[in-house]
């Protein structure tokens, strides 16, 4: 009897347990295990260390060009001012580089759980799978905008300090926002990307599958786009399709206030502005992280 008590009473308490399971405690568990992988912080690293590196090289770009006369290619005796709101472009633009380096670690951060089987374990623990989703993207999202944000206030560092000696032209006005917009949008449109990311990685539950998918969102769906809206000025529709692709979503946004994509080839019905971008972006994150929770709600677990 009271080795059936026991066992009684062991059940029930694991039972209270799994119960008493919270949604902070499935975010603390999931960031514990993104930190115990090797191509976090691998991916992290890059993440800080790029975002600063191509700040600099667009940095030293632009004050460069400030030296030269573009008419006859000499060096100017006196350089010409620096536009500051140039320069905080040239920084933002490179978010849309990074985005596929955050891209591969949100893929990774749901895919590692299939290709070495540990689902089956995180799901015994928390067999809540929406849960499951849910805190995994909180943690992604948490360690992409943390390390984003410590590249982009490198890159200000880094800005400053090679700027130190030039002439800069005030902000203008209607784009006064536009270093806040740098800032703290480049780690906002980063978390969305690993939220993103991780959906695809659900639907594909393969890094390998998860990484092209994500490749041929960002990169491969936007050329084609692009190249096919320019054979036919007729089709000025799929220029508009391709400025609302995510890629395309990013780069616009980061561009900050008084800022759109320059049509080329046609004149697109739509042209999003830059807070517009950063709603259809959302919108995009949205739809795949949806997705990628339905598959995992409804498929088994095997790898």
């Amino acid at each position: 009897m009271s080795n059936a008590n026991g066992g009684y009473t062991t059940g029930r308490r694991m039972a209270s347990s799994r119960l008493r399971l919270s949604f902070w405690g499935s975010v603390h568990a999931e960031l514990v295990k993104l930190a115990s992988l090797a191509s976090t912080w691998w991916l992290m690293g890059i993440t800080a260390v790029l975002l600063p590196a191509m700040a600099a090289l667009s940095i030293w770009s632009v004050t460069y060009a400030s030296t030269i006369d573009l008419n006859t290619g000499k060096k100017l005796g006196t350089p010409k001012p620096v536009s500051s709101a140039e320069l905080w472009s040239t920084i933002g633009s490179n978010v849309s580089t990074v985005a596929l380096v955050i891209g591969i670690f949100g893929v990774m951060a749901i895919t590692s759980e299939y290709t070495t089987s540990c689902v089956q374990a995180s799901l015994s623990v928390n067999p809540r799978r929406v849960m499951f989703m849910n805190a995994k993207a909180v943690a992604a999202a948490a360690f992409a905008g943390a390390f984003s944000l410590l590249g982009m206030l490198l890159s200000w560092a880094i800005m400053l300090a090679m700027t130190g000696r030039s002439s800069l032209t005030p902000i203008p006005a209607k784009q006064s926002a536009l270093p806040l917009v740098v800032i703290l949008g480049a780690p906002v449109m980063l978390m969305l990307m690993a939220v993103l990311a991780q959906g695809l990685g659900a639907m594909c539950r393969s890094t390998v599958g998860g990484v092209f998918s994500l490749v041929g969102l960002l990169m491969i769906l936007s050329s084609i786009v692009s190249i096919t809206s320019s054979l036919n000025s007729q089709l000025g529709w799929l220029e508009s399709i391709s400025m609302c692709l995510p890629g395309a979503s990013i780069g616009t946004f980061m561009r900050g206030p008084a800022s759109g994509p320059t049509p080329t080839f046609s004149n697109p019905p739509f042209t999003p502005v830059w807070w517009q971008s950063g709603l259809i972006f959302l919108a995009w994150t949205a739809v795949f992280y949806i997705i990628g929770v339905i598959v995992v709600r409804r498929s088994d677990v095997k790898g």
